[in-house]
């Protein structure tokens, strides 16, 4: 009877143990554990049998060892011409189209390559040009506020947006017409879980960023089609909803498929198809998606994913983009389901004492194989992360009781 009543002690350890696990998981040390977790998840299990109507046309090491940086007209005028007659959706540029003029460009303002971008510019359908927003270097001098597109409905506390004041690089005027800016203004750490933003405050205002404009022009939706609230979501119309956190950043699921081309791939696909013959970049990868021209060099892979990959700011909003798109948003399970584990794991360290080691540790290693196979077949299939640290740290604490067992109870004098 006596030892009955001292193994309500070992349960009473267990619940505290989780309780402390829960809250360390969430705001405390252990908490970047739990995100990684979740990232690994995410990055090894998503189904990527249907990838994302998205291609990234990369500006990689090769790509720039044939085109030196920093481009000219020229460059993205080619780019145009190259990926206009396979009719994408929607394009976007993440380099800005800001050019020097003179003896440097080798051409004069209007060039025939000028005319070319123009051109090309003012033929696609949805453009979106990439950016970068700033801050006024002198308080006294406040820059002329720049017209831009703004979202109206939003909810929430607008404060917690980062905010900027000033347009720090922008296409030139020229080039803005009949087009929409995305900012790329990212982080310089996207953190151990990885989020991209996808809302900034530009004077006060809420603007979209450049994974954002380019889902609200993919999924054909106006700004005042836009609900936000913060904290919650971002609703485009009826048919996409985002997740989001209240400073408006959204969850990126690294394993989102998307296709991948180079620059060149894609001036050579160009070629061919003028030329009559069958182009070695399958239709599919171009018509009737977004396509994305970004830097993907080693010199702006800035950014380190959760499995320690360095990715570029423009591979950043190709990956969250792929996840809109893909509706693949990895979420966490509710909190009803760490405290049930946690009373079953009390309801199993009373029997603790009573049970030999090797026994012990025979059933925690087949419990923490039931639970991974569990967390693997429940996110390939739902998207639902179970959590990582609570299952890990729960059991570790029982095979801990189990050793001492003996010890802890001739302290306690049972």
């Amino acid at each position: 009877m006596m030892h009955r009543r001292g193994a309500f002690f070992f349960p009473l350890v267990v619940l505290l143990a989780g309780a402390s696990l829960i809250r360390e998981a969430a705001v405390g040390v252990l908490a970047p554990v739990e995100e990684t977790w979740g990232a690994m998840l995410a990055q090894h299990l998503t189904n990527s049998a249907d990838p994302a109507p998205l291609t990234l046309v990369q500006i990689s090491d090769d790509t720039l060892g044939k085109h030196v940086w920093p481009w000219q007209a020229e460059d993205f005028a080619v780019f145009f011409h190259a990926a206009l007659p396979f009719e994408p959706a929607v394009i976007g540029i993440e380099p800005v189209l800001e050019f020097e003029r003179g003896a440097l460009a080798g051409d004069e303002r209007g060039g025939l390559f000028e005319k070319m971008l123009h051109d090309g510019i003012l033929r696609t359908p949805k453009l979106v040009l990439g950016g970068r927003l700033g801050w006024s270097r002198d308080s006294d001098l406040v820059q002329e506020l720049q017209p831009m597109p703004v979202l109206h409905h939003i909810r929430g506390d607008l404060a917690r947006l980062p905010a900027f004041t000033a347009v720090e690089n922008w296409a030139e005027e020229d080039y803005r017409l009949s087009t929409k800016p995305g900012w790329m203004n990212v982080p310089d750490s996207i953190g151990p879980r990885g989020t991209c933003p996808l809302l900034l405050r530009y004077r006060g205002q809420p603007v979209p960023t450049m994974a954002l404009q380019l889902a609200i022009q993919w999924a054909k939706v106006t700004a005042d089609e836009v609900e936000i609230t913060l904290g919650s979501h971002i609703a485009l119309g009826s048919a996409i909803r985002i997740p989001i956190d209240d400073e408006g950043r959204m969850l990126v699921n690294f394993g989102a498929h998307f296709d991948r081309v180079s620059y060149d791939e894609l001036l050579l696909a160009r070629e061919q198809k003028e030329h009559g013959e069958t182009p070695a970049l399958p239709a599919a990868y171009l018509r009737d998606r977004v396509l994305l021209l970004a830097r993907s060099d080693t010199n702006s892979g800035l950014l380190t994913t959760p499995t320690a990959t360095h990715i570029s700011p423009g591979e950043l909003t190709a990956a969250a983009l792929a996840t809109i798109q893909l509706g693949s948003h990895p979420q966490a399970i509710g909190a009803w389901f760490s405290w049930l584990f946690i009373l079953l794991a009390a309801a199993a360290a009373y029997w603790v004492p009573r049970l030999k080691s090797a026994r012990m540790a025979l059933l925690v290693i087949a419990a923490e194989s039931a639970y991974l196979l569990a967390a693997i077949y429940i996110f390939k299939t739902t998207h639902t992360e179970l959590p990582g640290v609570l299952p890990l740290g729960l059991t570790l604490w029982l095979l801990l009781l189990r050793v001492f067992a003996k010890r802890i109870q001739r302290v306690i004098a049972f």
